[in-house]
């Protein structure tokens, strides 16, 4: 004679419960391979950070040339930088050492 399977009682809250270990196993190791991307991302907005402080430096910087671009003074500095202008009887040493 063959012997008889036992029954298995599954009951609605074993079910329920072993359900969700299963599904909230699965998002665990699922959210696991999200952390590197995670990573990059936090980096990345960092250097966006710091890239936008550095513009809005440069746009104070114009916002405070915008303002003084009518003075004499602002002129001048402007002659003498960018385009290498002196004023008349000045002596001009230029360094041959090629040091900085």
């Amino acid at each position: 004679m063959m012997k008889k399977m036992p029954k298995i009682k599954l009951n609605v809250n074993t079910l329920i419960i072993a359900v969700t270990v299963l599904l909230s196993g699965f998002f665990v190791v699922k959210g696991l391979g999200y952390g590197p991307v995670i990573s990059a991302c936090e980096q990345k907005q960092e250097e966006m950070r710091a890239e936008t402080a550095y513009e809005e430096e440069k746009v104070k910087e114009i916002d405070e040339d915008r303002k003084n671009i009518d003075t004499p003074e602002f002129k001048e500095k402007t002659a003498r930088e960018k385009l290498g202008m002196v004023k008349k009887g000045e002596k001009v040493y230029i360094d041959l050492s090629g040091q900085e």
